[in-house]
């Protein structure tokens, strides 16, 4: 009976199928940049980390911020201190729990000065908010000291582009201090870094995660994926071919001009609208631009209806708001602002004495969209009479002319943040003291301030809107559109959608062959 037993139990584990192993075919156009969180603001690496680690706080598709290692968030009256009381039965990656200890660990690595984490002036007193200490009370306890009030606190610990500010565990790196591994507590864990090829993630089976709803960074993150290959793809016509003869399942951000040909081939392409600005900035110090009139007069020879529907195939709408158009600010205020308006153009220009001189507008041979902004950018001036000339140089040479400073135009495209606090922040500023500063009028630099004191959104609303107001009547840069996101991806996909956030969230995705 025994045996009969058995060999029933053999018969049975042998009729059970076995479930395929799920895999995501995915991409990214560079390599990473390094394994600690906040180490670098470049999508492709920030992609990577923020599937890895998690922070305190996090944003919601909104901007919103909302708890994620954090169970409770107490601020004192003062605004100066705050205290986080951390999610029982969070681990990392190598089995640890989560503890305040770590916390601190990693906080001292974010504001040690030799770290070269550029996030590091976030926190050090450069852009207001500077942490006096970190403090351990008890296990579950972690205690942020300030040295000012600070209103904008937790959404500049949520900051994308910083990965959230995500806690790792001390194993992560080596008896030498390098950084060796990537220990977070997130839903998925690295598992092989192939310099230059790939890198592949594991769905973490021990990930505890929240109880509400995913909304952006928040909430419930469900890793449904067994692995992800992360495949690095420079060019987009390869990474074309590779969609089309199946190799990747997904490409999270295409190039609008493929999308027809890849929904022909039995691609889903879909898009959204993403919180960031397509712009190209003036150099409002120059001779010539620091003539407000012909700073207007640029912005109204441009056609933006025309500029959306050309350059992104119509998947982009016109926008000229500092407020992207994902944002719960962009409102009534915001939707009023530049228009094409060719004879305005040059009765400005007539006011302002030009007589032709050359402008010229800087673009890069990296990213072929830049540089058609820029050709198009130079065919609508020229209609209104302004002498525009295009110059390409390498993406490295126009970052670095950009962070100095050094141009008339630039074709610029800022990086996506939840919230448009950061967004402004990228740019707004004394231009004698940070030369990559692209506006310094004296009011926006104090609405500016007001808004980094203020976390109520009904209380910052009206700070936007003033804001903006105040925009349109300086104009500094052009805003031709808020950004968006094209992506493709294989039948056998289920669960993804292109988001605010740009950067894909593998978590509550499937692959179904």
């Amino acid at each position: 009976m025994r045996r009969f037993a058995v060999l029933c139990l053999v018969m049975l584990a042998a009729a059970t199928p076995v479930r395929a192993e799920s895999v995501l075919r995915t991409m990214i156009t560079t390599d990473i940049r390094g394994l600690m969180p906040g180490i670098s603001p470049d999508d492709n690496t920030g992609l990577v980390l923020q599937n890895v680690y998690e922070g305190l706080v996090t944003w919601r598709t909104d901007g919103t911020v909302a708890p994620m290692l954090a169970k409770e968030i107490a601020i004192s009256e003062d605004r100066r201190s705050y205290t986080f009381t951390l999610r029982d039965g969070v681990t990392f990656h190598n089995g640890a729990p989560l503890t305040s200890s770590e916390v601190a660990w990693t906080w001292a690595r974010f504001l040690d000065p030799k770290a070269g984490r550029p996030c590091r002036a976030n926190f050090d007193g450069s852009r207001q908010i500077k942490i006096v200490a970190v403090e351990t009370p008890s296990p579950m306890q972690v205690i942020f000291r300030l040295a000012e009030p600070s209103g904008a606190f937790l959404s500049m610990l949520a900051r994308s582009d910083c990965d959230g500010t995500g806690i790792a565990h001390p194993d992560s790196i080596g008896p030498d201090g390098v950084w060796k591994d990537a220990i977070g507590t997130g839903p998925f864990k690295l598992t092989e870094w192939r310099r230059g090829q790939y890198v592949e993630l594991a769905r973490f089976a021990a990930y505890h995660a929240r109880s509400e709803p995913a909304d952006g960074l928040a909430g419930a993150k469900l890793a449904k994926l067994d692995r992800i290959r992360l495949t690095i793809v420079p060019e987009p016509s390869t990474a074309k071919a590779a969609m089309q003869s199946g190799e990747l399942d997904l490409w999270p951000s295409i190039d609008p001009k493929f999308a027809a040909e890849l929904k022909s081939g039995g691609a889903e392409v879909t898009a959204a609208p993403v919180s960031s600005l397509n712009a190209i900035v003036m150099q409002t110090s120059d001779p010539l631009l620091k003539d407000k009139r012909i700073r207007q007069a640029i912005e109204a020879a441009l056609d933006y209806q025309s500029m959306a529907e050309s350059l992104t195939d119509g998947y982009a709408k016109p926008s000229t708001s500092l407020v992207p158009l994902s944002s719960r600010y962009y409102g009534p205020v915001q939707k009023t602002g530049h228009r094409h308006d060719p004879a305005r153009a040059k009765k400005l220009l007539a006011e302002a004495g030009y007589q032709g001189q050359p402008i010229k507008i800087t673009t890069n041979s990296r990213f072929a969209v830049m540089n058609d902004v820029a050709v198009l950018m130079q065919a609508m001036a020229q209609q209104v009479g302004i002498n525009m000339t295009v110059e390409v140089v390498e993406f490295a040479t126009q970052l670095n002319r950009y962070f100095k400073g050094d141009y008339q135009l630039m074709v610029f495209n800022y990086t996506p943040y939840l919230d448009p606090l950061f967004g402004l922040d990228r740019f707004i500023g004394d231009k004698t003291a940070q030369a990559d500063r692209v506006w310094g009028n004296p009011q926006a630099i104090e609405l500016l301030a007001k808004l980094t004191q203020t976390s109520s959104p009904e209380a910052r609303q009206p700070l936007f809107d003033d804001l903006h107001k105040l925009f349109i009547e300086d104009s500094p840069m052009v805003v031709w559109s808020s950004g968006v996101n094209v992506s493709a991806y294989g039948k056998a996909v289920r669960g993804y959608a292109p988001w605010p956030g740009r950067k894909p969230r593998f978590w509550d995705m499937e692959v179904v062959r």
